[in-house]
């Protein structure tokens, strides 16, 4: 029964999406460039020749946010691919280019702190060579 269950699931997760986002040109000096969603990196983007491109792909996947974890590794355990981690800080992520959207991890938080990703959470930020953050722009247009 297990196997029949994991096969359904595995099927099911087949059918993520993927979000095209597009911004304004990004002219400040930034070593690179995150789209986040509630505090979490979803996608980072690194400049070429020193120019960012205007728009990005973002796989739909489920991710932690950061301010809820409270470092239980439950996911961790759960996952079926192996696709969640932990960061230097000890809070759990999840690797979008593994995860098959099965939602295993996001039922079994007990801080319900795991979503899928949706598009209107998505935000774009620059990151100086000090790793600090900036919002450049907080709605993301979705081609």
């Amino acid at each position: 029964m297990k196997s029949t269950t994991m096969i359904l699931v595995f099927a099911i997760a087949a059918a993520a999406g993927v979000f095209s986002f597009t911004w304004e040109s990004v002219d400040l000096e930034f070593t690179s460039l995150e789209i986040q969603a509630k505090g979490a990196v979803v996608k980072t983007i690194d400049s070429e020749d020193g120019i960012f491109p205007d728009s990005a792909e973002v796989i739909e996947s489920y991710y932690v946010v950061p301010e809820g974890c409270i470092s239980c590794q439950i996911c961790i355990s759960q996952c079926p691919v192996d696709a969640i981690t932990m960061d230097e800080n000890n809070l759990a992520v999840i690797d979008p280019a593994i995860c098959i959207n099965c939602g295993i991890c996001a039922s079994g938080c007990p801080t319900s702190t795991i979503e899928l990703l949706d598009s209107d959470d998505c935000a774009l930020y620059g990151v100086d060579e000090d790793g600090n953050s900036e919002l450049i722009q907080e709605e993301l247009e979705e081609i």
